[in-house]
């Protein structure tokens, strides 16, 4: 849905001091109908099938692509993104039992805040088009496995996610959205 606004001219006295009681801004909202597809029955609605787009996000080259791919969806279809990260705690990486029970899921912590930095970065661009964005750290050994169920879970229309991730950041590289591509239950836009 579409939205603008329709400003009236103050051009009489009362008017630019305020006093005159009509309406100077009117707010207009244009509906754009969405063609919805069943075994090739096809038919126009006004309700947008793509609500929440969710964008898998590790800070490489791709998955900013990908963000702005989901902003330009957003503003078409009325959408809420859904920004989220995977990172490793380091009681996984020492599987024994000792270390599961002394140590604590910890995240490193420069790079939550590096991400933090990217996510103030995607809200500040994303309040500039009014379009609702959350993030989410996702704290996981199993990369692809997390992203799945928080889709699956979450109540996810579209995943737009790129096709490869950073070197050390092991997100988003080939095999993680192929997984992802394969058992999402939405459906899944792999950006280049």
């Amino acid at each position: 849905m579409s939205r603008y606004t329709i400003r009236i001219e103050r051009v009489r006295q009362e008017c630019k001091e305020g006093r005159c009681g009509h309406l100077h801004e009117i707010p207009v909202s244009v509906r754009q109908s969405q063609i919805v597809c069943s075994d090739l029955a096809c038919r126009e609605t006004d309700a947008s099938l793509v609500r929440k787009i969710f964008v898998p996000y590790d800070g490489s080259k791709f998955s900013n692509r990908a963000f702005e791919f989901a902003l330009d969806l957003a503003r078409k279809y009325g959408s809420s993104i859904i920004v989220g990260t995977v990172m490793t705690g380091s009681s996984f990486e020492d599987t024994s039992p000792e270390s599961l029970e002394t140590s604590p899921k910890i995240v490193d912590r420069e790079r939550l805040a590096a991400m933090e930095k990217e996510f103030a970065k995607m809200d500040e661009l994303s309040k500039r088009f009014a379009i609702p964005v959350k993030t989410e750290v996702i704290v996981s050994s199993s990369v692809a496995d997390s992203l799945v169920t928080f889709a699956n879970s979450g109540g996810i229309d579209l995943i737009v996610m790129g096709t490869r991730g950073r070197g050390d950041n092991r997100l988003m590289l080939g095999s993680i959205s192929i997984a992802v591509s394969q058992r999402a239950a939405a459906p899944v836009l792999l950006v280049k």
